[in-house]
């Protein structure tokens, strides 16, 4: 990106479902709130669309260790921030993504899905005002029938929404720059 670590740190640090969203682009936020998150989480538990913000939100700035990074609705999926270096990396861990890979009834089974993932964002300044951020993604879980299973559309999904991510935040990063 043309910005140095400082410019992109803010946009990073107030990511998240109801908070500045993930900068994705509109037409696969749109599949994400209209085709998976009704067939998970009840009407009433979604809150209110918001689209991804396009500016630096103030009252979203203080992330620390510990704090929690809503990637849904309340009472849904989340990540709790493990570790971070302010304009150099911020690491996500979660345990509660796997509750929403198969139906309800498949709870309390040998099938019910159990494990964590981790999404780290890495900021590197690769000459003045330029920065390459890296965002990887790690998972583990089981049973493995169910981790065979969905691990194609994960995989799938995962390298869509984070290409994604990646253009959104490039487009307002530098955007804002020159804003």
């Amino acid at each position: 990106m043309d910005a140095d670590p400082a410019a992109i740190w803010p946009w990073l640090v107030q990511m998240g479902y109801h908070r500045a969203g993930w900068y994705i682009d509109a037409w696969w936020d749109k599949v994400i709130q209209q085709y998976f998150w009704p067939r998970v989480v009840p009407k009433s538990a979604r809150g209110e669309y918001r689209p991804p913000a396009d500016r630096i939100e103030p009252n979203l700035q203080s992330l620390a260790v510990g704090d929690i990074v809503p990637d849904g609705p309340p009472d849904s999926a989340y990540y709790r921030v493990v570790e971070m270096e302010s304009e150099h990396h911020l690491l996500l861990h979660s345990t509660s993504h796997f509750q929403y890979m198969l139906p309800p009834f498949a709870t309390g089974t040998r099938f019910e899905p159990h494990g964590e993932f981790s999404w780290v964002f890495v900021l590197d300044r690769i000459a003045d005002g330029v920065t390459r951020l890296t965002i990887r993604f790690r998972g583990a879980g089981g049973p493995r029938p169910v981790v065979m299973l969905f691990k194609p559309v994960i995989l799938i999904a995962d390298r869509l929404h984070v290409r994604q991510m990646l253009k959104g935040t490039r487009r307002r990063v530098e955007g804002y720059a020159l804003g």
